[in-house]
């Protein structure tokens, strides 16, 4: 008797539910009647109309800017000619599904009407392979002007109908979801019973299916992993940056407990002894350098800014820099340039420059480069030319790779880790700037750049700054503030601080050293705290942690071994200035000065403010 009751509640439910489907079904027919009429698509196509328009009013408007340069008016002339065929296809084939007799179907008449009208008057103007008049030009783009007016309100009012389309029709589901709900719900409940058993074995069954394909998909996706080579590069990479830094700390130490000592050694042997040290520790830095410039690639933190420059200032100022080089190891350099100007990154390409000279110094066993540049219609070809062993064919594109070094004698001293050619083609990608190389095995190699051209009217004069640093002086008992978590390293920075003259307080965590500072009663005029500390604090946090505590606001410098992209990245972020370890000795100091005397400058002239409001007198005089 109870399964016949079941099964007519369940029956009657079936029924009901029936019912309710049939008429959602019938509700959502009529809902999707309008649908066509309010499409995504007809959105799509109005843009693409819009954004066709606008790129044929720009290139008329480029076309009249240039019309007095025959040549570039021409270019501008094809570029316009163009467009406008774009624009004929897109018009003619422009087409929105709207319901006969609504607003939307008399302004897309309106628009197409006019729009016919307007291909029609245009298209003898671009059929002609003449160049356009001013005055032409203006017509053509008010009569464009009035197309997109027309296509913008066409837009408008498209939105806004399938707007209230959208609105309308999202009432209209919440309430038949309300009914299938209430039907659903009781056919759910009857159901229940009948099927419990079917459901806990399916639930028993479908946790073993989905344990076997995340198996499946994780073995699959390690598998990939292994035959692409990402698994093998991402554990080298991080490798490399947990390693780097842990060996960037005492390098880092080493390079300032050697900057400290050259005030010490005053006989010839100690100082030769000295400077082959410093230079020790220095190509060791020239390594971590390369490192960190893949990194910082990586994490997408090199910025580029063009400027239109003469190159070759930009080369001599290099050449200054190689000179001594190839006196030393009988290598001779030249440079035959011309007073070209280019648009580029100064900065970005005198590194890729320096890098390829460089790599001829090093790498080819040659006792000739040269350096020397031709120009093109659209590119300037900066040529670096050695008479060494050259590359063969087979090595010429591996070159390029990261970790890639070519079999050779090279001294372990100073062969590199095989970053070099792989930063300089990292950096031309960015500057879009194309490397050409042409090498034949034992008689010369040449890397040809196509550096864009720029314009000698927009060249800058490099303003010299020397003088307003040279007007304020560091003050007498500035204390500078130092955390690391390498007390060598503290040691080594406090002993930099005390031959520039400064006093200094360090400790290996922000807690210990905001104790000091109040027990010394002296304030910092400066804090430099290194990225990575104990207890997994930053140095940011630090910086941040000791301002609140002392109340003070003075300039901060971040210092790093890091090379790990993503921390880089966040460390940059911070908007504190950031040095990369392992730092020389004199960059340190650079840095430090240069801070302090923007303090004090800026101190200077809050000080002068203050006279000046406190003396009347002196304001009026």
């Amino acid at each position: 008797m109870k399964e016949k009751a079941l099964f007519s509640i369940l029956l009657l439910c079936m029924i009901g539910s029936t019912f309710a489907m049939v008429l959602a079904f019938n509700r959502i027919d009529s809902v999707g009647e309008r649908s066509p009429y309010t499409a995504p698509g007809g959105i799509n196509s109005i843009m693409q109309i819009d954004r066709t328009l606008d790129s044929y009013s720009n290139a008329l408007k480029e076309y009249q800017l240039n019309i007095g340069d025959t040549e570039r008016a021409r270019t501008w002339s094809a570029e316009f000619r163009k467009q406008f065929n774009i624009v004929w296809g897109t018009l003619n084939h422009f087409t929105v599904r709207l319901a006969d007799g609504t607003e939307d179907a008399l302004l897309f008449s309106n628009f197409k009407h006019d729009a016919e009208q307007f291909l029609e008057k245009t298209d003898p103007l671009m059929a002609a392979d003449q160049l356009l008049s001013s005055d032409q030009i203006s017509s053509i783009n008010s009569e464009l002007q009035i197309l997109q007016n027309e296509i913008h309100e066409l837009g408008t009012a498209y939105f806004k109908s399938s707007l209230s389309f959208r609105e309308n029709r999202i009432d209209n589901l919440h309430k038949l979801y309300y009914l299938l709900y209430a039907f659903a719900t009781a056919l759910i409940g009857t159901a229940g019973l009948l099927v419990a058993l079917l459901i806990r074995s399916n639930k028993r069954k479908n946790k073993l299916v989905q344990e076997a394909d995340t198996a499946r998909h994780e073995l699959s996706k390690t598998v990939a992993e292994l035959r692409s080579g990402k698994l093998e590069q991402r554990a080298k990479d991080s490798f490399i940056a947990s390693a780097s830094h842990d060996l960037s700390q005492p390098l880092h130490a080493l390079g300032l407990f050697l900057g400290s000592l050259d005030e010490h050694v005053k006989d010839s042997k100690g100082r030769k002894t000295l400077r082959e040290a410093i230079q020790c520790s220095n190509n060791l830095g020239y390594l971590f350098k390369s490192l960190l410039d893949m990194s910082r690639l990586d994490a997408g933190l090199v910025g580029v800014d063009k400027q239109h420059f003469r190159l070759a200032e930009l080369v001599e100022r290099l050449e200054q820099e190689f000179l001594q080089k190839a006196k030393n190891s009988a290598m001779n350099i030249n440079i035959q340039l011309d007073d070209a100007v280019v648009y580029s990154d100064p900065i970005l390409l005198s590194r890729i420059i320096r890098n390829l000279i460089d790599n001829a110094f090093v790498h080819s066993d040659a006792n000739l480069i040269t350096v020397s540049c031709a120009n093109s219609t659209k590119y300037q070809r900066l040529t670096i030319e050695d008479n060494g062993r050259g590359i063969s064919k087979s090595e010429q594109q591996r070159i390029f790779g990261e970790y890639y070094q070519i079999n050779n004698n090279t001294s372990a001293a100073t062969k590199g880790l095989g970053l070099g050619l792989s930063i300089v083609h990292r950096l031309a990608d960015l500057l879009e700037t194309k490397i050409l190389l042409e090498s034949e095995p034992g008689v010369s190699t040449k890397f040809t750049l196509q550096i864009p051209l720029g314009i000698p009217d927009k060249v800058t004069v490099a303003r010299d700054n020397s003088s307003k640093d040279s007007s304020a002086a560091l003050k007498a008992g500035m204390v500078v503030a130092v955390v690391d978590d390498d007390e060598n390293i503290c040691t080594a920075m406090s002993l930099i601080l005390q031959n520039m003259g400064l006093d200094s307080v360090t400790a290996t965590s922000a807690d210990t050293l905001i104790d000091k500072i109040i027990e010394s009663d002296s304030l910092p005029d400066m804090i430099v705290a290194d990225y990575r500390l104990l207890k997994g604090q930053t140095g940011d946090q630090a910086i941040m942690q000791l301002k609140r505590a002392l109340n003070i606001d003075v300039p901060a410098l971040l210092v790093t071994g890091d090379t790990s992209p993503h921390n880089i990245a966040h460390a940059n972020s911070s908007g504190y200035d950031l040095l990369h370890k392992p730092v020389q000795p004199e960059d340190f100091s650079a840095k430090i000065k240069q801070k302090l005397l923007v303090s004090v400058q800026a101190e200077q002239l809050a000080d002068s403010k203050d006279q000046t409001m406190h003396n009347p007198k002196q304001q009026t005089s």
